[in-house]
């Protein structure tokens, strides 16, 4: 499948951007399983040259299990893409999952999109599903939480046909560190890959990634 997947590469044209990606979690916690969070992501291309994206995403997570969590949230997203501006609405659903391994821990999640085009609010144009899985290593050894960690994961987006996983959209692979400030403040920032399937192109964006993560 990989192999299959780099000949295809191969044969399409490519494009690629430089870019750089900010994010501010903010966490709000309403009982001890509940919590309410904003996220706020600027993207540019060019690295800090051009806007790209702003991306507005609410959502409410309930603590199903000690290692799991379910959420649910709605995301606005503006794109400035280099021939016209799209504005897009989608609801989505996300499982998430998390569990130790000595030191360390695997983590990643199952997201659903239903997404659609804010100009014809009725017509859905696409559903898409995302599988994100990741490992975390403490970098030494843990020092009152405050232990920086190697974070590394991958995420491929399908397009949802007929029920199932049909068409790749993306694929984003991720390497960075996470490190605790305070205990309700931790920040995160990263290498990112990002290959983007389109009609006659693969578009590979190299992307900086930093997200700072606070709990009110």
């Amino acid at each position: 499948m990989i192999s299959i997947f780099l000949i295809l590469g191969n044969i399409r044209a490519q494009e690629r951007e430089d870019n750089a990606w900010k994010a501010i979690f903010t966490d709000y916690s309403l009982t001890a399983s509940t919590t309410l969070r904003l996220e706020t992501h600027v993207r540019t291309r060019r690295f800090f040259t051009e806007n790209d994206q702003y991306l507005i995403r609410p959502s409410i997570q309930l603590k199903w299990t000690k290692n799991a969590t379910i959420t649910a949230g709605v995301t606005y997203i503006d794109s400035n893409t280099p021939l016209n501006r799209t504005i897009e609405n989608n609801l989505w659903q996300q499982f998430s999952f998390s569990f130790p391994i000595n030191r360390n821990a695997c983590f990643g999640w199952i997201r659903l999109e239903e997404r659609w085009d804010r100009k014809n609010r009725l017509t859905n144009y696409n559903t898409r599903i995302r599988f994100r899985t990741g490992l975390q290593f403490p970098l030494r050894r843990q020092t009152k939480g405050f232990a920086p960690h190697l974070i590394v994961f991958n995420e491929i987006f399908m397009i949802l046909e007929r029920g199932f996983p049909y068409r790749l959209n993306q694929n984003w692979t991720t390497i960075g560190f996470r490190q605790k400030i305070s205990h309700n403040m931790r920040f995160f920032s990263g290498f990112q890959r990002a290959t983007v399937s389109k009609k006659e192109a693969f578009l590979h964006k190299n992307i900086w990634s930093t997200t700072l993560f606070y709990h009110l």
